[in-house]
């Protein structure tokens, strides 16, 4: 039996629960792709998942190694989109914590927080780039202006995820 599921995060951690919490109710990721999941049937809280973003796409021999090195604690690859990686491991097999110390927790959180960073700068380009087009073509300047409106809806989205990843990075300092 299969359950399909749509949700859009632009947290990991919000993503994690969500799916440890379906892992509860007895569904475990098979895949995903574009914020579609696809769970199967399994016990309840069977598995323990974790997300991360890798410094490369899955196909890179770096990112391979990765996975093979998370596997080696019995954890398993689930799914990836881009750089983003979906691990779960059996719950009798132990705690599964892909980052055990606050450092390296900060520099995964560095790397979120760039990521976001450069795509909501990039996005704001584009839609400062994007107002010239609006007074282009009377035909078309309702779409050009509702474009326009989404890319800056896109930008501030991502910079305001920037600004929360930020913040959970700085309270770890503070742990530290």
């Amino acid at each position: 039996m299969f359950k399909k599921a749509f949700r859009l995060y632009w947290d990991k951690d919000e993503e994690e629960k969500w799916l440890n919490e379906m892992s509860e109710k007895g569904w475990a990721l098979k895949k995903f792709f574009l914020g579609l999941y696809t769970f199967e049937k399994c016990e309840k809280g069977e598995y323990c998942y974790r997300i991360d973003l890798m410094k490369n796409l899955v196909n890179f021999k770096e990112s391979i190694e990765y996975i093979k090195f998370v596997e080696e604690t019995g954890a398993e690859y689930v799914a990836s989109w881009g750089r983003w990686v979906f691990f779960r491991k059996n719950v009798s097999k132990g705690k599964f914590d892909l980052y055990t110390d606050i450092e390296s927790k900060i520099n995964s959180y560095k790397e979120i927080r760039k990521m976001f960073g450069i795509l909501g700068i990039a996005e704001l380009c584009i839609g400062i780039g994007q107002i010239g087009s609006i007074n282009i073509n009377d035909h078309f300047r309702i779409y050009a202006f509702i474009f326009t409106i989404l890319i800056f809806s896109l930008a501030a989205i991502l910079l305001l995820v920037t600004i929360k990843t930020n913040n959970k990075i700085n309270k770890l300092e503070k742990e530290h």
